[in-house]
């Protein structure tokens, strides 16, 4: 369950030039769009629409990472191991063990209460060919009715960000930041009210080349520049003229909702709208099928394995539709049936084109029922 924080181009082909580059090439085309699967988080494309600044604005977004930088109690937590495949004609090549993240789930340790939904998938440079480093995170808060006021929803998300689109500009683009010593990262942070949709966006560079196991500090150096940036645009969707979809519900929430219609044998095709950046997207439940048996080999670091062997399973594959982007994304889950595993997501495959391939599998060590505090978050600043 994860936005597309980087899509690679639908256009391009990837046929060996050598193994080493394409995989070089999959990880940092690849890596991102599993990150958050199915839309585009399209951080430089927010000057496109009206856009402007106002205290209330500013008021809503800051009240926002207030929600997002609370301390959550984790319920959930879901860890994986990423594989990367390219295709070869014929057959299948890649490497194991290149990336891995989590998906975690939980609730606010203070009232007034609120649900939390955490993502975080990319590469290790510890295990990734050339050390290669691209990864994002997002955060997902909805404040129901309980809390006192009208449902609302916000969403933090922060990636390390990569222009190239062929191997040589991403080679060139690794060697300027270790080099140069300068590395792009991007942030955004949006809130969605019943009648209101609010988003602002930011590029920035750091001397510190934060990797996914950085997460508490890059985010607290994300908010600090969305903070601290006096000319961010803001953009917003008013009314029910221009806000067409009723849910608070971003993402990740949509997909928790979708997967527990497919665990509960609703019919399909199941969708459902939601609104990220200002702009309206819908999530489609396409299908779903059983999955009697399904064996999993992942070789690992140090020479150890995986070999997990699931059963009672079933298959679900999303669509994920952008009207105002026109974008279209299409993954697939394998959700667990039984027991602990009921509900978890334990193998995530995208695979855009015939050429290319990335796996999310679950480690066998994941907590799907953990009761414990989220590490400790920065702490709200001055203002946004």
């Amino acid at each position: 369950m994860a936005h597309i924080l980087y899509k690679a181009p639908q256009s391009q082909t990837c046929l060996p030039e050598e193994p080493i580059r394409n995989l070089l090439r999959c990880l940092t085309l690849g890596i991102l769009p599993v990150l958050i699967m199915g839309t585009s988080l399209d951080l430089r494309a927010i000057t496109d629409a009206p856009a402007g600044v106002n205290s209330a604005d500013q008021s809503a977004l800051v009240e926002a990472a207030a929600w997002i930088q609370r301390d959550s109690r984790i319920e959930t937590e879901y860890r994986y191991v990423m594989t990367c495949k390219l295709r070869l004609l014929f057959f299948w090549v890649g490497r194991d063990d290149v990336g891995g993240g989590y998906i975690r789930m939980g609730k606010s340790v203070e009232a007034p209460p609120q649900q939390m939904i955490q993502i975080l998938f990319g590469s290790d440079p510890a295990k990734a060919p050339r050390a290669i480093n691209r990864w994002g995170a997002g955060t997902e808060i909805l404040r129901n009715s309980d809390s006192g006021g009208p449902p609302a929803g916000a969403f933090f998300g922060f990636m390390k960000s990569s222009k190239g689109q062929s191997v040589g500009a991403m080679q060139h683009e690794l060697s300027k930041e270790k080099s140069h010593g300068d590395h792009l990262f991007e942030g955004i942070i949006s809130r969605v009210d019943g009648n209101r949709a609010l988003s602002t966006t930011v590029p920035y560079v750091s001397s510190q080349d934060f990797d996914l196991h950085h997460y508490a500090e890059a985010e607290k150096a994300t908010l600090q520049q969305l903070e601290s940036s006096g000319d961010r645009k803001i953009r917003r969707l008013d009314g029910a003229g221009e806000m067409q979809c009723p849910r608070v519900g971003g993402f990740l929430s949509t997909m928790q909702q979708l997967v527990d219609d497919a665990l509960a044998g609703r019919p399909v095709p199941a969708s459902l709208c939601y609104v990220y950046n200002a702009r309206h997207y819908t999530a489609t439940l396409l299908g779903v099928h059983p999955v009697a048996q399904r064996a999993v080999h992942v070789a690992l670091r140090g020479g150890a394995s995986l070999n997990p062997t699931y059963r009672k399973l079933q298959e679900a594959h999303f669509e994920v539709v952008g009207k105002e982007t026109e974008s279209k994304s299409s993954f697939d889950i394998l959700i667990g049936t039984e027991g602990k595993l009921r509900g978890a997501p334990v193998q995530i495959t995208y695979e855009p084109n015939w050429w290319f391939q990335v796996i999310l599998n679950l480690l066998p060590d994941s907590s799907p029922s953990d009761d414990r505090k989220a590490p400790p978050r920065p702490k709200p600043g001055g203002g946004l």
